[in-house]
């Protein structure tokens, strides 16, 4: 015994259990890998804010300019990134009184998202600010600050 099909229907019968793993995969797995890969870019920025602060603390407060990269050094290690992905822009001179400012950039490694491309590399500058003390002048070098 056949069945008869009315005017209006169609024998797409099936079709959902072939589209329905096509369209997770293509919309998933590009999300998955991009949400996979968002902790890699905060912990990227988090270490270049720290290290932006440490120099510039580092520096107000009466370390030498040329162990710098040392401390940069160190605090990759810390957080677990690979020698040379943080760079020190600027270390600025040092006046009583005045704002400094220390910049550093950071290497945000690419992501390969499947039948859309890469993403990245990129690189993140991160400043940070730190008030060198009014009295650092008059304390001089012994005391551990800055003199002018």
């Amino acid at each position: 015994m056949s069945r008869q099909r009315g005017p209006g229907v169609s024998r797409q019968r099936g079709s959902a259990a072939v589209e329905l793993p096509l369209v997770l995969g293509l919309l998933l797995l590009p999300f998955g890998l991009l949400v996979l890969q968002f902790p890699r870019w905060v912990e990227r920025q988090t270490a270049a804010r720290d290290v932006a602060g440490e120099v510039a603390r580092f520096v107000v407060t009466g370390g030498d300019p040329s162990e710098v990269g040392a401390l940069v050094a160190r605090m990759e290690a810390g957080h677990g990134l690979e020698p040379g992905s943080i760079v020190v822009e600027s270390v600025p001179v040092l006046r009583p009184g005045e704002t400094v400012a220390v910049a550093v950039r950071v290497s945000i490694p690419a992501v390969t998202l499947p039948l859309f491309g890469s993403l990245g590399p990129n690189t993140l500058r991160v400043e940070h600010a730190e008030r060198v003390p009014d009295f650092a002048a008059v304390l001089g070098p012994e005391s551990g600050s800055v003199p002018e």
